[in-house]
C-alpha cells in the first residue's frame, strides 16, 4: 500500500498579493494626506466657534446679573438709531477682564479686575462669568503678561463684539457687507437685513480680513 504524498500547507503571501496590499495602503494614505489640511482647518474653526459660544454665554450671564452690557459709557455711544461700532477683545477695553472677574486677577497676579480707566468697576460683585486659557505663541487664548488682556483666535486676531446699544433687539446683519457673494448675495437663502439679537460676535478668520467668506460668526451655523 502506497503512502499518500505529503502536502505542506502554504504559508505567507505571494508577490502579487503583497503588491495589492501595498497599493491599497498607498491609496488610503494618499486620501488621508489629501484631507489632512481640510480636517485641520475644520478643527481650528470648531475651536474658534467654541470660544465664541463661551464669550457669548459669559455676556448673557453678565446681562442677567447686571441688566446691562459689559461695557462702559465711552464704548456704548451710538449714532441716532444705529448701534455702536463693534469693539475688539484687545487691550483697548476691559471686556474680557470684566467677564472673567477673579479669574482675570489670578491670571495677571493682581488683586482686582474689571475697572475702567475712569475707575468704574464693571463687575463690582466679582463674579466669574467665563474663563479663557492663556494663548500659546500668541494664538488661541489670552495674550498679555497682565491685565488688560487680549483674547485672540487661532490666527492671533482679536474677536469683534457688537452690542445692541439702542436696545431695539434688532441688529443690522453684517453678512450684507460680506465680500463673498455666496454670503451677501445668496439667492437660495438671502441674508436678512436685521438679526433679532442684542449681541454679535465674530472672528475674521484665517485670512485676517473682516467681512470675507472665512469669517467665523455667532449668527450662522
Amino acid at each position: 500500500m502506497k503512502t499518500p504524498p505529503f502536502h505542506r500547507s502554504r504559508h505567507g503571501f505571494t508577490l502579487v498579493e503583497l503588491l495589492v496590499v501595498v497599493t491599497i495602503i498607498g491609496i488610503l494614505a494618499g486620501l488621508v494626506i489629501s484631507q489632512a489640511p481640510k480636517l485641520m482647518q475644520q478643527s481650528r474653526e470648531l475651536e474658534v466657534r467654541n470660544v465664541i459660544v463661551s464669550l457669548q454665554t459669559g455676556i448673557r450671564n453678565y446681562q442677567t446679573e447686571y441688566n446691562r452690557f459689559p461695557m462702559d459709557s465711552s464704548q456704548s455711544s451710538s449714532s441716532g438709531s444705529e448701534d455702536a461700532d463693534p469693539i475688539l477683545t484687545n487691550q483697548s477695553n476691559l471686556l474680557i477682564e470684566t467677564l472673567m472677574g477673579p479669574a482675570a486677577a489670578q491670571a495677571s497676579g493682581s488683586s482686582s479686575s474689571g475697572s475702567s480707566g475712569s475707575g468704574v468697576n464693571l463687575n463690582p460683585k466679582g463674579i466669574e462669568f467665563v474663563t479663557f486659557k492663556m494663548a500659546k505663541n500668541g494664538l488661541n487664548g489670552l495674550v498679555g503678561a497682565q491685565s488688560p488682556f487680549s483674547l485672540v483666535d487661532m490666527w492671533g486676531s482679536p474677536f469683534y463684539v457688537q452690542f445692541d446699544t439702542n436696545l431695539d433687539r434688532k441688529m443690522e446683519n453684517p453678512d450684507l457687507q460680506n465680500q463673498d457673494p455666496k454670503i451677501s448675495q445668496n439667492a437660495v437663502s438671502p441674508p436678512p437685513q436685521f438679526l433679532p439679537t442684542d449681541v454679535l460676535i465674530y472672528s475674521i478668520g484665517k485670512d485676517k480680513i473682516p467681512m470675507t467668506g472665512d469669517d467665523i460668526v455667532s449668527w450662522r451655523n
